[in-house]
């Protein structure tokens, strides 16, 4: 037995170093033997650890004491290690998250750990996840969520929700719910937004609801800059999307349609109508339009009237979907006129079935090129 301890010291002591430390885990693994011989009962009882450097300099009243501090720091250490492992936590998991977090290791497992873990449970979260989320964020073990739960609950409606929203920002539990989260919910309240509404932003982007509360503010006047009024049914989408984006991209994006004939109020009415084509890079709209206009022959108005067509992605769906209804109707396979508008909205499966199933065996090129496209190889290159 002390065999081995020495050999295991002499690998952790650093040689050319007066100084010598471990962590609480390195000491109790130290001493963590798995045969059965060390095992036995005879060797089962309690041992002091003391550094054996300091040791030497200490009266023996001053090294007792140390080496019952030490006992005891070790003994918690024990317990809070062996608690993780019993939620789930591997060897490896547990080292992490002990470096990452040292003061996890010195928590009551009763009175902080067990209280802190389960909101967690009750929320429904699996021991996987909980792995996972405290592995990323293991002070949320020292903190006291419950009020920021509790809150939440309420306003989301659900633990399924709750769940999702804490799991795409945990700062919703860590966040001051008084200083920011609360007066951010009361904003969009004034402005008229229901709670079912500010539930479903929250779901969607939990982000904004632990910003700063002058940068909220900031960034609704912007919102009626561009056009889109509080009490508008389009605000709180208009919202999100420019609290997604800074101001130079915001004025990059007005720039990028006005270069292609766009006035100010068909802009602000693609805000209103469609504000996600404003998260588009100005490159990603100017490639849509410019394809639209040369080469499927759309018209600048048939665009402005429907702007939802940019958001569909170029290479993916509409240069594809185009090519294939190009190329029928040059074979005069369909009975009429199909429109970019008519098939740009169906479901990959639907689209698949009506145009490309019944002539997969005479164009099965104009098949495997399709496909190709939709899964990010190249574009189709339709043959007559």
């Amino acid at each position: 037995m002390m065999f081995l301890v020495q050999k295991r010291l002499f690998c952790l002591f650093p040689r050319n170093n007066s100084s010598i430390y471990l962590s609480s885990y390195q000491l109790c693994s130290l001493f963590n033997f798995s045969t059965a011989k060390y095992e036995s009962s005879e060797h089962s009882s309690n041992f002091i650890v003391v550094n054996p450097l300091q040791s030497c300099e200490l009266s023996s009243e001053k090294a007792a004491k140390t080496a019952k501090y030490d006992t005891c720091r070790i003994n918690s250490s024990s317990l809070s290690i062996e608690f993780f492992k019993q939620n789930g936590w591997s060897d490896a998991q547990v080292m992490k998250l002990t470096q990452k977090s040292p003061r996890l290791l010195r928590a009551k497992v009763e009175t902080t750990l067990k209280p802190k873990m389960r909101p967690l449970q009750d929320m429904g979260f699996s021991v996987t996840e909980i792995v996972q989320l405290v592995s990323k964020y293991p002070t949320i073990l020292l903190r006291n969520i419950q009020p920021n739960l509790n809150f939440l609950r309420s306003l989301l409606g659900s633990n399924e929700r709750l769940r999702k929203a804490c799991w795409r920002n945990i700062f919703l539990l860590t966040s001051s719910l008084a200083r920011t989260i609360e007066p951010n919910i009361s904003l969009l309240r004034e402005c008229g937004i229901s709670d079912e509404c500010i539930a479903r932003m929250v779901v969607w982007n939990p982000g904004f609801v632990v910003r700063k509360n002058k940068f909220i503010k900031e960034v609704m006047d912007h919102v009626e800059e561009l056009g889109v009024p509080r009490d508008c049914g389009m605000f709180p989408h208009a919202l999100l999307c420019v609290l997604t984006m800074s101001r130079s991209n915001c004025d990059a994006t007005f720039a990028t349609l006005k270069s292609f004939g766009w006035s100010q109020p068909d802009i602000v009415a693609i805000l209103r109508k469609n504000p996600c084509v404003w998260r588009l890079s100005k490159n990603n709209i100017s490639d849509k339009i410019t394809f639209l206009m040369k080469e499927a022959g759309c018209e600048l108005q048939y665009i402005i009237r429907n702007p939802w067509i940019l958001s569909y992605s170029l290479e993916k769906r509409v240069r594809p979907r185009h090519e294939v209804i190009n190329f029928l109707e040059q074979n005069k396979l369909l009975d009429k006129r199909h429109s970019l508008l008519s098939v740009m909205p169906l479901t990959e499966q639907k689209f698949m079935n009506k145009y490309l199933f019944p002539y997969k065996e005479k164009f099965a090129a104009l098949y495997n090129a399709y496909v190709a496209a939709v899964q990010g190889t190249h574009h189709v290159v339709a043959e007559n």
